[in-house]
Protein backbone atom coordinates (compact mmCIF):
# COMPACT_ATOMS: atom_id res chain seq x y z
CA UNK A 1 0.00 0.00 0.00
CA UNK A 2 1.19 3.29 -0.71
CA UNK A 3 0.26 7.32 0.10
CA UNK A 4 -1.91 9.51 -1.63
CA UNK A 5 0.55 11.35 -3.69
CA UNK A 6 2.36 8.09 -4.59
CA UNK A 7 -1.08 6.55 -5.86
CA UNK A 8 -1.53 9.78 -7.91
CA UNK A 9 2.01 9.42 -9.63
CA UNK A 10 1.57 5.73 -10.24
CA UNK A 11 -2.06 6.63 -11.81
CA UNK A 12 -0.46 9.45 -13.89
CA UNK A 13 1.84 6.97 -15.34
CA UNK A 14 -0.56 4.20 -16.07
CA UNK A 15 -2.52 7.12 -17.90
CA UNK A 16 -0.19 8.12 -19.79
CA UNK A 17 1.14 4.41 -21.13
CA UNK A 18 -2.32 3.17 -20.76
CA UNK A 19 -3.55 6.18 -23.57
CA UNK A 20 -0.22 5.50 -25.36
CA UNK A 21 -1.11 2.24 -26.08
CA UNK A 22 -4.67 2.90 -27.25
CA UNK A 23 -3.55 4.97 -29.28
CA UNK A 24 -0.98 2.90 -31.06
CA UNK A 25 -3.46 -0.28 -30.95
CA UNK A 26 -6.30 1.78 -32.48
CA UNK A 27 -4.01 3.52 -35.53
CA UNK A 28 -2.42 -0.15 -36.13
CA UNK A 29 -6.31 -1.74 -36.18
CA UNK A 30 -7.22 1.74 -37.83
CA UNK A 31 -10.50 1.85 -35.40
CA UNK A 32 -10.23 5.22 -33.38
CA UNK A 33 -13.96 5.51 -33.51
CA UNK A 34 -13.99 2.51 -31.08
CA UNK A 35 -12.03 4.00 -28.10
CA UNK A 36 -15.30 6.42 -27.88
CA UNK A 37 -17.77 4.20 -28.34
CA UNK A 38 -18.60 1.26 -25.70
CA UNK A 39 -20.75 -0.52 -27.96
CA UNK A 40 -17.61 -1.11 -30.73
CA UNK A 41 -14.66 -1.55 -27.61
CA UNK A 42 -16.20 -4.42 -26.53
CA UNK A 43 -15.38 -6.18 -30.01
CA UNK A 44 -12.02 -5.07 -30.05
CA UNK A 45 -8.84 -7.77 -28.57
CA UNK A 46 -8.71 -8.37 -25.10
CA UNK A 47 -5.58 -6.44 -24.41
CA UNK A 48 -6.86 -2.85 -26.51
CA UNK A 49 -9.91 -3.47 -24.22
CA UNK A 50 -7.55 -4.00 -20.85
CA UNK A 51 -6.03 -0.95 -21.97
CA UNK A 52 -8.59 1.31 -22.08
CA UNK A 53 -10.14 0.35 -19.23
CA UNK A 54 -6.97 1.35 -17.38
CA UNK A 55 -6.84 4.20 -19.08
CA UNK A 56 -9.98 5.55 -17.95
CA UNK A 57 -9.99 3.96 -14.31
CA UNK A 58 -7.21 5.87 -13.81
CA UNK A 59 -7.83 8.69 -15.59
CA UNK A 60 -11.34 9.01 -13.37
CA UNK A 61 -8.91 8.40 -10.53
CA UNK A 62 -7.05 11.49 -11.17
CA UNK A 63 -10.14 13.52 -11.77
CA UNK A 64 -11.58 13.11 -8.80
CA UNK A 65 -8.09 13.39 -6.83
CA UNK A 66 -8.00 17.20 -8.16
CA UNK A 67 -11.19 17.76 -7.32
CA UNK A 68 -10.57 16.92 -3.86
CA UNK A 69 -7.21 18.73 -3.41
CA UNK A 70 -9.66 21.92 -5.17
CA UNK A 71 -12.18 21.53 -1.53
CA UNK A 72 -9.33 19.88 0.81
CA UNK A 73 -5.68 21.87 1.30
CA UNK A 74 -2.64 19.67 1.61
CA UNK A 75 -2.00 21.52 5.05
CA UNK A 76 -5.13 21.22 6.24
CA UNK A 77 -6.16 18.64 9.37
CA UNK A 78 -9.18 17.50 7.07
CA UNK A 79 -9.24 15.20 4.89
CA UNK A 80 -10.55 14.36 1.51
CA UNK A 81 -12.89 11.47 1.04
CA UNK A 82 -10.55 9.74 -1.34
CA UNK A 83 -7.25 10.63 0.62
CA UNK A 84 -8.70 9.23 3.66
CA UNK A 85 -9.91 5.81 2.48
CA UNK A 86 -6.46 5.00 1.06
CA UNK A 87 -4.89 6.05 4.59
CA UNK A 88 -7.46 3.96 6.28
CA UNK A 89 -6.87 0.54 3.88
CA UNK A 90 -3.05 1.15 3.84
CA UNK A 91 -3.48 1.71 8.08
CA UNK A 92 -5.47 -2.11 7.96
CA UNK A 93 -3.34 -4.01 5.98
CA UNK A 94 0.00 -3.10 7.93
CA UNK A 95 -2.57 -3.51 11.02
CA UNK A 96 -1.29 -6.94 12.60
CA UNK A 97 2.58 -6.90 11.06
CA UNK A 98 2.59 -3.52 13.60
CA UNK A 99 2.38 -4.86 17.05
CA UNK A 100 3.46 -8.51 18.02
CA UNK A 101 0.84 -10.61 18.85
CA UNK A 102 -1.50 -9.33 16.99
CA UNK A 103 -4.45 -11.68 15.33
CA UNK A 104 -7.65 -9.53 14.75
CA UNK A 105 -9.81 -11.64 14.49
CA UNK A 106 -8.90 -13.61 17.71
CA UNK A 107 -9.04 -10.24 19.50
CA UNK A 108 -12.52 -9.39 18.25
CA UNK A 109 -13.88 -12.80 19.22
CA UNK A 110 -11.71 -12.20 23.05
CA UNK A 111 -13.00 -8.78 23.26
CA UNK A 112 -16.44 -10.10 21.92
CA UNK A 113 -16.16 -12.79 24.80
CA UNK A 114 -15.92 -10.45 27.65
CA UNK A 115 -19.49 -8.83 26.52
CA UNK A 116 -21.19 -12.10 27.20
CA UNK A 117 -21.90 -12.19 30.81
CA UNK A 118 -25.01 -10.04 31.33
CA UNK A 119 -23.55 -8.05 34.64
CA UNK A 120 -20.37 -6.10 33.76
CA UNK A 121 -18.12 -8.11 35.90
CA UNK A 122 -15.74 -9.72 33.00
CA UNK A 123 -15.89 -6.32 31.77
CA UNK A 124 -14.53 -4.50 35.07
CA UNK A 125 -12.00 -7.19 35.98
CA UNK A 126 -10.39 -7.09 32.59
CA UNK A 127 -10.94 -3.22 31.84
CA UNK A 128 -7.38 -3.18 30.73
CA UNK A 129 -7.39 -5.94 28.28
CA UNK A 130 -10.85 -4.54 26.93
CA UNK A 131 -9.89 -1.32 26.00
CA UNK A 132 -6.53 -2.06 24.80
CA UNK A 133 -8.15 -4.48 22.29
CA UNK A 134 -10.67 -2.26 21.67
CA UNK A 135 -8.82 0.64 20.81
CA UNK A 136 -6.35 -1.37 18.77
CA UNK A 137 -9.01 -2.88 16.71
CA UNK A 138 -11.26 0.29 15.99
CA UNK A 139 -8.81 3.22 15.70
CA UNK A 140 -8.48 2.78 12.66
CA UNK A 141 -12.25 2.95 11.63
CA UNK A 142 -12.71 5.87 14.18
CA UNK A 143 -9.58 8.12 12.60
CA UNK A 144 -11.34 7.20 8.86
CA UNK A 145 -14.87 8.43 9.51
CA UNK A 146 -14.59 10.81 13.04
CA UNK A 147 -10.86 12.22 12.13
CA UNK A 148 -8.69 12.81 14.88
CA UNK A 149 -10.85 13.34 17.50
CA UNK A 150 -13.01 10.72 19.36
CA UNK A 151 -15.59 12.36 20.59
CA UNK A 152 -19.34 13.61 19.81
CA UNK A 153 -20.37 17.47 19.74
CA UNK A 154 -23.55 18.94 19.19
CA UNK A 155 -24.01 21.33 15.80
CA UNK A 156 -24.89 24.99 16.17
CA UNK A 157 -27.22 26.60 13.42
CA UNK A 158 -23.97 27.22 10.54
CA UNK A 159 -20.95 25.06 11.97
CA UNK A 160 -19.50 22.54 10.27
CA UNK A 161 -18.98 19.12 11.81
CA UNK A 162 -14.94 20.29 12.41
CA UNK A 163 -15.97 23.49 13.69
CA UNK A 164 -18.38 22.02 15.92
CA UNK A 165 -15.66 19.63 17.36
CA UNK A 166 -12.79 22.17 17.55
CA UNK A 167 -15.49 24.50 19.73
CA UNK A 168 -16.77 21.40 22.14
CA UNK A 169 -12.91 20.80 23.16
CA UNK A 170 -11.94 24.81 23.70
CA UNK A 171 -15.04 25.05 25.61
CA UNK A 172 -13.77 22.57 28.21
CA UNK A 173 -10.47 24.03 27.93
CA UNK A 174 -11.88 27.51 29.10
CA UNK A 175 -12.96 25.94 32.54
CA UNK A 176 -8.93 25.35 33.22
CA UNK A 177 -8.02 29.05 32.47
CA UNK A 178 -4.75 29.08 32.43
CA UNK A 179 -2.31 31.24 30.52
CA UNK A 180 0.00 30.33 27.40
CA UNK A 181 3.19 28.17 28.48
CA UNK A 182 1.23 26.18 31.38
CA UNK A 183 1.55 22.50 31.91
CA UNK A 184 -1.73 20.51 31.21
CA UNK A 185 -2.47 16.41 31.55
CA UNK A 186 -5.18 15.22 28.80
CA UNK A 187 -6.14 12.08 30.03
CA UNK A 188 -6.83 9.18 28.09
CA UNK A 189 -6.10 10.69 25.18
CA UNK A 190 -6.43 8.73 22.22
CA UNK A 191 -4.33 9.87 19.39
CA UNK A 192 -4.45 13.12 20.23
CA UNK A 193 -6.78 15.45 18.23
CA UNK A 194 -8.37 17.14 21.26
CA UNK A 195 -4.57 17.47 22.36
CA UNK A 196 -3.57 19.24 19.62
CA UNK A 197 -6.06 21.23 19.29
CA UNK A 198 -6.23 22.50 22.84
CA UNK A 199 -2.74 23.16 23.29
CA UNK A 200 -1.93 25.18 19.89
CA UNK A 201 -5.24 27.20 20.70
CA UNK A 202 -4.27 27.91 24.34
CA UNK A 203 -0.39 27.99 23.94
CA UNK A 204 0.00 24.92 26.36
CA UNK A 205 2.47 21.82 26.94
CA UNK A 206 0.85 19.07 26.85
CA UNK A 207 1.08 15.69 27.35
CA UNK A 208 -1.27 12.58 26.68
CA UNK A 209 -1.41 9.42 28.39
CA UNK A 210 -3.40 6.65 26.71
CA UNK A 211 -3.43 2.64 27.40
CA UNK A 212 -3.27 1.94 23.32
CA UNK A 213 0.58 1.65 22.04
CA UNK A 214 -0.49 2.19 18.53
CA UNK A 215 -2.29 5.35 19.59
CA UNK A 216 1.12 6.69 21.47
CA UNK A 217 2.55 6.16 17.84
CA UNK A 218 -0.26 7.65 15.92
CA UNK A 219 -0.44 10.68 17.84
CA UNK A 220 3.69 11.32 18.08
CA UNK A 221 3.12 11.00 14.24
CA UNK A 222 0.61 13.27 13.72
CA UNK A 223 2.10 15.71 15.85
CA UNK A 224 5.13 15.85 14.34
CA UNK A 225 3.16 16.43 10.80
CA UNK A 226 1.88 19.67 12.22
CA UNK A 227 5.14 20.66 13.60
CA UNK A 228 3.63 20.39 17.15
CA UNK A 229 6.39 18.03 18.92
CA UNK A 230 7.29 20.55 20.52
CA UNK A 231 4.56 21.07 23.00
CA UNK A 232 3.58 17.62 22.42
CA UNK A 233 4.40 14.23 24.58
CA UNK A 234 2.35 11.13 24.84
CA UNK A 235 2.83 8.28 26.99
CA UNK A 236 1.17 4.76 27.96
CA UNK A 237 0.13 4.41 30.98
CA UNK A 238 -2.87 2.66 32.66
CA UNK A 239 -4.76 5.43 34.73
CA UNK A 240 -6.31 3.09 36.84
CA UNK A 241 -2.71 2.47 38.43
CA UNK A 242 -0.32 4.99 39.91
CA UNK A 243 1.15 7.40 37.27
CA UNK A 244 5.27 7.06 39.02
CA UNK A 245 6.44 8.83 36.40
CA UNK A 246 4.66 12.18 37.52
CA UNK A 247 5.82 13.73 40.53
CA UNK A 248 2.66 14.93 43.07
CA UNK A 249 1.59 18.32 42.15
CA UNK A 250 3.05 19.18 38.57
CA UNK A 251 0.26 20.01 36.51
CA UNK A 252 -1.40 23.30 35.93
CA UNK A 253 -4.68 21.85 34.95
CA UNK A 254 -5.99 18.37 33.36
CA UNK A 255 -8.23 17.85 31.08
CA UNK A 256 -10.02 14.62 29.56
CA UNK A 257 -12.44 13.60 26.64
CA UNK A 258 -15.07 11.18 27.16
CA UNK A 259 -12.06 9.04 28.62
CA UNK A 260 -12.33 8.07 32.35
CA UNK A 261 -15.47 6.35 31.43
CA UNK A 262 -13.82 3.34 30.50
CA UNK A 263 -12.75 3.29 34.15
CA UNK A 264 -14.41 0.12 36.58
CA UNK A 265 -13.81 2.88 39.34
CA UNK A 266 -13.61 6.22 39.17
CA UNK A 267 -12.54 7.21 42.71
CA UNK A 268 -9.50 5.29 41.59
CA UNK A 269 -9.02 7.65 38.62
CA UNK A 270 -9.66 10.74 40.12
CA UNK A 271 -7.59 10.85 43.08
CA UNK A 272 -4.57 10.08 40.91
CA UNK A 273 -5.80 13.12 38.93
CA UNK A 274 -5.93 15.08 42.26
CA UNK A 275 -2.70 14.09 43.26
CA UNK A 276 -0.60 15.21 40.08
CA UNK A 277 -2.48 18.39 40.11
CA UNK A 278 -1.06 21.53 41.49
CA UNK A 279 -3.33 23.10 44.46
CA UNK A 280 -5.69 25.41 43.49
CA UNK A 281 -5.94 23.46 39.13
CA UNK A 282 -8.86 22.22 37.40
CA UNK A 283 -9.85 19.26 36.15
CA UNK A 284 -12.05 19.95 33.35
CA UNK A 285 -13.78 16.30 31.73
CA UNK A 286 -16.51 14.93 29.48
CA UNK A 287 -17.92 11.71 31.20
CA UNK A 288 -20.41 9.36 29.54
CA UNK A 289 -23.19 8.84 31.64
CA UNK A 290 -26.66 7.63 32.34
CA UNK A 291 -29.03 10.64 32.96
CA UNK A 292 -31.63 10.81 35.65
CA UNK A 293 -34.32 9.69 32.42
CA UNK A 294 -32.47 6.22 33.01
CA UNK A 295 -34.72 3.06 34.72
CA UNK A 296 -33.16 0.31 35.16
CA UNK A 297 -36.34 -1.52 35.23
CA UNK A 298 -37.33 -0.86 31.67
CA UNK A 299 -36.12 -3.70 29.49
CA UNK A 300 -35.52 -1.19 26.57
CA UNK A 301 -33.60 1.11 28.87
CA UNK A 302 -31.37 -1.93 29.97
CA UNK A 303 -30.44 -3.18 26.65
CA UNK A 304 -29.88 0.57 25.24
CA UNK A 305 -27.17 0.87 28.46
CA UNK A 306 -25.88 -3.16 27.22
CA UNK A 307 -25.01 -2.26 24.12
CA UNK A 308 -23.67 1.26 24.22
CA UNK A 309 -20.89 -0.79 26.96
CA UNK A 310 -21.00 -3.55 24.36
CA UNK A 311 -19.68 -1.97 21.52
CA UNK A 312 -17.33 1.36 23.39
CA UNK A 313 -15.22 -0.72 25.55
CA UNK A 314 -17.10 0.12 29.04
CA UNK A 315 -17.73 -1.12 32.40
CA UNK A 316 -20.92 -0.43 34.29
CA UNK A 317 -21.97 3.31 33.30
CA UNK A 318 -22.59 5.37 36.18
CA UNK A 319 -25.42 8.36 36.64
CA UNK A 320 -24.43 11.67 36.60
CA UNK A 321 -25.19 12.15 40.04
CA UNK A 322 -23.13 9.26 41.11
CA UNK A 323 -20.30 11.18 39.66
CA UNK A 324 -20.50 14.56 41.22
CA UNK A 325 -20.24 12.86 44.87
CA UNK A 326 -17.53 10.60 43.89
CA UNK A 327 -15.81 13.98 43.04
CA UNK A 328 -16.67 15.07 46.07
CA UNK A 329 -15.10 12.33 48.05
CA UNK A 330 -12.14 12.79 46.29
CA UNK A 331 -11.74 16.56 47.61
CA UNK A 332 -12.57 18.12 44.53
CA UNK A 333 -14.95 21.61 45.00
CA UNK A 334 -17.05 21.37 41.78
CA UNK A 335 -17.44 24.59 40.07
CA UNK A 336 -19.64 23.51 37.70
CA UNK A 337 -21.53 19.92 36.40
CA UNK A 338 -24.30 19.72 33.90
CA UNK A 339 -25.84 17.78 30.78
CA UNK A 340 -24.53 19.41 27.80
CA UNK A 341 -27.08 17.76 25.52
CA UNK A 342 -29.93 19.80 27.04
CA UNK A 343 -28.16 22.82 25.79
CA UNK A 344 -30.31 25.38 24.00
CA UNK A 345 -29.58 26.49 19.95
CA UNK A 346 -28.77 22.58 18.78
CA UNK A 347 -29.22 22.75 14.93
CA UNK A 348 -28.07 18.77 15.00
CA UNK A 349 -27.79 16.58 17.92
CA UNK A 350 -24.92 15.35 19.35
CA UNK A 351 -26.06 11.72 17.42
CA UNK A 352 -26.91 13.13 14.15
CA UNK A 353 -23.65 11.51 12.62
CA UNK A 354 -24.74 8.27 13.71
CA UNK A 355 -28.36 8.90 11.89
CA UNK A 356 -28.74 6.80 8.59
CA UNK A 357 -28.73 8.91 5.60
CA UNK A 358 -29.05 7.87 1.65
CA UNK A 359 -26.71 10.44 0.63
CA UNK A 360 -23.91 8.26 -0.47
CA UNK A 361 -21.23 11.43 -0.33
CA UNK A 362 -21.81 11.73 3.87
CA UNK A 363 -20.27 9.30 6.22
CA UNK A 364 -24.09 8.48 7.40
CA UNK A 365 -24.59 6.32 4.60
CA UNK A 366 -22.86 3.37 6.04
CA UNK A 367 -25.68 3.23 8.69
CA UNK A 368 -28.70 2.69 6.59
CA UNK A 369 -29.57 -1.08 5.42
CA UNK A 370 -28.25 -0.97 2.51
CA UNK A 371 -24.62 0.43 3.63
CA UNK A 372 -24.38 -1.66 6.48
CA UNK A 373 -24.77 -4.79 4.31
CA UNK A 374 -22.48 -3.17 1.54
CA UNK A 375 -19.72 -2.18 4.11
CA UNK A 376 -19.87 -5.62 5.65
CA UNK A 377 -19.42 -7.51 2.44
CA UNK A 378 -16.80 -5.12 1.18
CA UNK A 379 -14.70 -5.83 4.09
CA UNK A 380 -15.30 -9.25 3.79
CA UNK A 381 -13.92 -9.45 0.27
CA UNK A 382 -10.84 -7.80 1.20
CA UNK A 383 -10.29 -9.91 3.74
CA UNK A 384 -9.57 -13.00 1.51
CA UNK A 385 -7.87 -10.80 -0.73
CA UNK A 386 -5.51 -10.14 1.95
CA UNK A 387 -5.99 -6.38 2.20
CA UNK A 388 -7.57 -6.12 5.35
CA UNK A 389 -6.99 -8.64 8.87
CA UNK A 390 -9.28 -11.65 8.89
CA UNK A 391 -11.86 -9.81 11.38
CA UNK A 392 -12.43 -6.51 10.51
CA UNK A 393 -15.79 -7.20 9.44
CA UNK A 394 -16.51 -8.17 12.79
CA UNK A 395 -15.16 -5.17 13.84
CA UNK A 396 -17.05 -2.77 11.80
CA UNK A 397 -20.27 -5.32 12.56
CA UNK A 398 -19.71 -4.34 16.46
CA UNK A 399 -19.56 -0.61 15.32
CA UNK A 400 -22.38 -0.12 13.07
CA UNK A 401 -24.70 -2.27 16.39
CA UNK A 402 -22.96 0.61 19.21
CA UNK A 403 -24.03 3.44 16.40
CA UNK A 404 -27.61 2.37 16.76
CA UNK A 405 -27.56 1.90 20.59
CA UNK A 406 -25.72 5.29 21.09
CA UNK A 407 -28.59 7.22 18.74
CA UNK A 408 -31.43 5.20 21.26
CA UNK A 409 -29.86 6.38 23.82
CA UNK A 410 -29.84 10.26 22.99
CA UNK A 411 -33.19 9.43 21.70
CA UNK A 412 -34.68 8.77 24.97
CA UNK A 413 -32.57 10.61 26.69
CA UNK A 414 -30.98 7.88 28.68
CA UNK A 415 -27.20 8.38 27.70
CA UNK A 416 -25.38 11.10 27.75
CA UNK A 417 -21.57 11.38 25.99
CA UNK A 418 -21.02 15.20 27.03
CA UNK A 419 -21.58 15.57 31.15
CA UNK A 420 -19.18 18.12 31.76
CA UNK A 421 -17.45 18.88 35.00
CA UNK A 422 -14.75 21.48 36.19
CA UNK A 423 -13.72 20.30 40.00
CA UNK A 424 -11.15 22.20 41.26
CA UNK A 425 -8.06 21.03 43.99
CA UNK A 426 -8.29 22.86 46.96
CA UNK A 427 -5.92 25.72 47.47
CA UNK A 428 -5.81 25.34 51.46
CA UNK A 429 -3.85 22.81 52.80
CA UNK A 430 -6.45 21.80 55.43
CA UNK A 431 -8.54 20.33 52.92
CA UNK A 432 -5.71 18.73 51.28
CA UNK A 433 -4.85 16.99 53.83
CA UNK A 434 -8.45 16.27 54.28
CA UNK A 435 -9.06 14.79 51.19
CA UNK A 436 -5.98 12.12 51.50
CA UNK A 437 -8.15 10.31 54.09
CA UNK A 438 -11.08 9.93 51.79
Amino acid sequence: MVGMSSLVQVNIGVAAVSIAYCLHEAKKLQVFSSLVSPSMIVNQPANLRLAVAAAGGSTLFLGLSLLEQAFFREDSTVRGPIASTLDFLKTLFGQEPRRKGLNVNQWIDGYNHLQRPEDASGRNQNYDKMVDYFYELVTPFYEWGWGSSFHFAYRLKGESFAESMRRHEYYLASWLGLAPGSKVLDLGCGIGGPTRNIGRFAGWNMMGITLNEYQVKRGTELSRQQNLSHAMEFRQADFMKPLDFIADNSFDGVVSVEATCHSPDRSVVFKEIFRVMKPGAVFANYEWCLTDKYDKNNPEHCFIKKKIEEGNSLPDMLQTKEIDKILMECGFEIVISRDMTQDLNQEHAWYMPLVPSWNPFLQRFQFNWFGKLATCVLLYVFENLRIVPVGTYKVQSMLQVAAVACVEGGRTGTFTPMYIFAARKPRDSASLRQSRTV
